[in-house]
């Protein structure tokens, strides 16, 4: 990776659908260079998805802590195989796992975490949710 590389992805966290034309213009190369740059970012693993931001009035935000009964590898393969988080993290300290999740409303986001709870590899969870993005 290079300075262009670290320009290019930049230009992606600020909007994902900005087109190749358009970060080409802003960063100095062709259109191709551009599409190559961010195939390779992609083929690297660099580049793990492209995703969206959805307003905060359109979404509820939480973070969950996880605790595993026995294994903490188990217990993210589990959460992750649900496909329900926006981002998940093992971690250090009095808990095992994090997980971001997004939900339409208090209902939805409950339905989540009541799944999260009900896995057999998960023996505890502390929730929080946000109030405002920064």
């Amino acid at each position: 990776m290079d300075e262009t590389d670290n320009k290019i992805l930049a230009i992606l966290r600020e909007n994902s659908r900005t087109s190749n034309i358009e970060i080409s213009k802003r960063v100095g190369l062709t259109e191709g260079a551009v599409r190559s740059r961010i195939k390779k970012l992609t083929e690297d693993g660099i580049i793990k998805k492209f995703t969206i931001k959805i307003a905060e009035q359109s979404a509820i935000n939480a973070v969950v802590l996880l605790k595993a009964k026995k294994e903490t590898k188990k217990m993210m393969e589990d959460v992750s195989a649900l496909g329900i988080h926006q981002d998940a993290y093992e971690i250090s300290g009095e808990f095992d796992g994090c997980i971001i999740l997004f939900a339409s409303s208090m209902e939805k986001l409950d339905e989540k975490i009541d799944r999260i709870r009900n896995l057999p590899s998960v023996s505890n969870t502390q929730t929080f949710i946000s109030f405002r993005h920064y």
